[in-house]
């Protein structure tokens, strides 16, 4: 995105709209301030989403006849990729299995405008669903390509991601929303170096990566940092029967989202210290900088808090620190819409006092402690990493008793149990182990103010934590909450669908297909990605780099030969 040059007036550009769902709000730390003296101040600038129309009283955004509600009816058609770890260790556990129902859910809540694309990976990775419109005749089709999936191989992430990208890279026709579900319960060692590419690609074309670690063998601290770029929380999945609860909670948010391409110009009357979030901060001066955040659901807000150094020589009674606006593109307008919201200032007032008694704001108040409480529990993470628990401890022991002796705000207590479970968590390397992913997974949460779950945590003490509930939006929990209804999986529950897959997987053997019994081998790392067969997973075929045996076709995909074709929507 072009960022706006520092010379460039703030008042809207007259070509755009004013009107939009984003809010925009300035508070400041202290509401006076004395004349004679330099002072540093913190500020808050929140954008807030207004809240999308509700869901029926009992949660649904369908009626019983299955038409949308006013929340479907609004929103516009996604374009979804399943990136889904396939590999042997997901046969243990009936996580294969879990894995299915969780994406029939997905299936099953989708709209006859979404399109859904499925990627299995290995040791090599397989498209198993073309990009295709949810129709009945789609559901259908992804329905039998989802019960088909078998267990078997190694891990290779990045092959999986390289093969989602180029899914969405070759559509001839795209949906504004779009992005790409991760879940694996593996590792690869050969992932990070592509993560660059891979991730300046998605952000090319918009797309958000939201990864899923599942399980307790995982590589958190790669997925961590994948969401850190990607700018999307990362989700720690503990048990297998949780998957499909947290693919609701963001297929939920996504098909909320209200903007897109959020661009917040701050413009500074006095010497910006810093801008602390976690999204993209281009500074122009000591005074102007745009911040960019890539989009928002209903109901959510982003608040940046800044640190600004106001000098001592200013004699008037009311002065302005700041002023901020916002650019976006609105999503569920019938075009694209660009909005440019009105300025608004942040203000202090100058007194002769040296220091006049104040209490300081309590949202200002609140937005710092969230702030330092994530700041510590990175640094203890990356001390624990390092084998530091001693230290690591310490600086959560100290700011919990800071956060004990402090004003509480109505988010104190949810960060106090946070900081105590991470404590215990940290105690030595078996504990860390075990327990880095799910700090791992509050810390991402609470920087980037979104949640994909609303999974119950408890600490190692057994306390239930409450931070999830903070950032949930009232979509998300409606679609959770349909996740959690016994035996709702969608259409492949419906007679005669196990029989279609019988039947596939017949026609399947008389082209050569060989089954999930086939034999897959490993690939060692290198330091290209790998090549990408298109048969089902677990079929044999793993493309030019994998096992040797008889290559499958898949009965879904008649048009391999033509790549624009193979990963295009036709419908």
């Amino acid at each position: 995105l072009d960022n706006p040059a520092v010379s460039a007036p703030c008042e809207p550009d007259p070509d755009f709209s004013q009107a939009g769902p984003l809010s925009l709000k300035t508070r400041v730390e202290y509401s006076s301030m004395p004349k004679n003296a330099m002072q540093a101040v913190f500020g808050l600038v929140t954008v807030e989403a207004a809240a999308a129309s509700a869901p029926n009283a009992d949660g649904a955004d369908v009626t019983a006849e299955g038409a949308p509600t006013n929340v479907e009816a609004e929103r516009k058609p996604m374009d979804l990729v399943c990136v889904l770890d396939v590999s042997g260790s997901m046969g243990s556990q009936n996580k294969i299995e879990e894995l299915k129902s969780a994406v029939r859910f997905i299936i099953n809540e989708s709209l006859p405008a979404d399109r859904l694309s499925l990627v299995t990976f290995q040791s090599s990775a397989s498209r198993v669903l073309r990009l295709r419109r949810m129709d009945r005749e789609g559901q259908d089709e992804a329905t039998v390509a989802t019960l088909r999936m078998a267990a078997g191989g190694g891990t290779l992430i990045a092959s999986g991601l390289e093969l989602g990208l180029q899914v969405l890279e070759q559509r001839r026709q795209r949906n504004k929303v779009c992005a790409i579900l991760l879940l694996t319960d593996g590792q690869d060692h050969s992932c990070r170096a592509h993560l660059p590419q891979l991730l300046k690609r998605a952000s090319k074309m918009g797309c958000g990566i939201y990864p899923f670690g599942f399980g307790r063998d995982h590589d958190s601290v790669l997925l961590r940092e994948l969401s850190e770029r990607a700018k999307t929380p990362f989700t720690y999945i503990e048990e297998s029967s949780a998957i499909k609860e947290a693919f609701a909670g963001v297929v939920g948010g996504l098909s909320s989202i209200v903007a897109q391409q959020v661009q917040v110009t701050l413009r500074c009357h006095a010497r910006l210290k810093e801008v602390n979030t976690p999204f993209e901060v281009l500074r122009h001066s000591d005074q102007a900088a745009t911040v960019t955040i890539p989009d928002i659901f209903a109901e959510e807000r982003r608040d940046l808090l800044v640190e600004l150094e106001v000098s001592a020589d200013s004699a008037n009674e009311e002065t302005v620190l700041l002023e901020a606006s916002a650019q976006y593109v609105a999503v569920r307008e019938a075009a694209e819409v660009r909005v440019q919201t009105p300025v608004v200032a942040m203000s202090v007032q100058r007194v002769d006092e040296p220091q006049p008694e104040q209490e300081p704001d309590e949202e200002v108040f609140e937005q710092r402690q969230r702030w330092e409480v994530t700041s510590v529990m990175e640094e203890a993470s990356r001390r624990s990493d390092q084998g530091d628990f001693e230290e690591a401890r310490q600086l959560l022991n100290s700011k919990r008793q800071t956060l004990r002796d402090s004003r509480h705000t109505r988010t104190t207590q949810a960060l106090q149990l946070e900081l105590e479970d991470a404590e215990s968590r940290m105690r030595n390397f078996g504990t860390w182990t075990l327990g880095s992913h799910e700090v791992r997974d509050a810390t991402t949460m609470h920087l980037m103010q979104r949640t994909t779950n609303t999974i119950a945590s408890c600490s190692l003490r057994g306390e239930a934590k409450t931070s999830k509930s903070l950032y949930v939006s009232s979509i998300q929990s409606a679609r959770i909450r349909r996740s959690t209804v016994a035996g709702y999986e969608g259409p492949a529950s419906a007679p005669g669908m196990e029989g279609m897959v019988r039947d596939s997987r017949r026609n399947y053997a008389t082209e050569g297909f060989e089954g999930p019994a086939a034999s897959v081998s490993s690939q060692p790392a290198s330091d290209s990605l790998p090549t990408f067969g298109t048969g089902p997973a677990g079929s044999g075929s793993l493309g030019a780099s994998g096992a040797s045996g008889a290559t499958a076709s898949n009965p879904s995909d008649k048009t391999t030969d033509n790549p624009e074709r193979q990963c295009s929507d036709s419908d």
